[in-house]
């Protein structure tokens, strides 16, 4: 397919798993500053082709948990894999235009069983992704507000967000701290 050229998961694979992926796959778009919201029951695993996302959780208080940054090449949905474990439902909120790759979670099971590529891909990403979070939010949990406020407002930047589009509202929500907090930030980011 011509969305997923250039697209680092799906170059790790042979052509003939890539083939075979994108016979099986549904391609979805969401727009920038659209809210999705994925239910356990029809979840699916997603390769994200093009753009920037953010996902979490909303916990009874109506604070946000698990909140993750997802960029091109990564992956929703492997705790799919896990059957057994209880999953909460997640929304995800773009930060650009994205581009998806779906796959029905009974078909990658299949391929994860019967190819071994793909499965060592896989769990090779999910050990990167699980690597990259213990170690960005280890990060940020050593830092002050504003400081977590400037490291967020400078990852989107280099990811090529358009600033303009997100909030405070947005920046508190994906750094967990209050809008007062990024309001204050912004300040000494803007003097810079």
């Amino acid at each position: 397919m011509k969305e997923c050229i250039n697209n680092p998961f799906c170059q790790s694979l042979d052509l003939k798993t890539r083939e075979r992926l994108c016979a099986h796959a549904t391609i979805t778009y969401q727009k920038a500053k659209q809210i999705q919201v994925v239910n356990p029951e029809n979840a699916n695993l997603e390769i994200i082709v093009k753009g920037v996302l953010f996902t979490f959780t909303i916990s009874e208080d109506g604070s946000q948990e698990g909140i993750q940054l997802v960029k091109k090449g990564e992956i929703l949905g492997t705790h799919l894999l896990f059957e057994r474990l209880q999953f909460p439902v997640t929304h995800t909120l773009s930060l650009t235009d994205v581009i998806r790759c779906n796959f029905p979670i009974h078909f990658i099971e299949k391929l994860f069983n019967e190819n071994r590529e793909f499965a060592q891909a896989l769990m090779k990403n999910l050990t990167l992704d699980h690597t990259n979070n213990l170690s960005h939010w280890a990060f940020l949990r050593s830092k002050s507000g504003p400081e977590k406020v400037a490291f967020i407002y400078k990852s989107l930047q280099k990811l090529d967000v358009d600033m303009n589009l997100i909030t405070q509202e947005d920046l508190a929500l994906i750094t967990g701290v209050s809008r007062i907090t990024v309001a204050r930030a912004m300040k000494d980011i803007y003097k810079k």
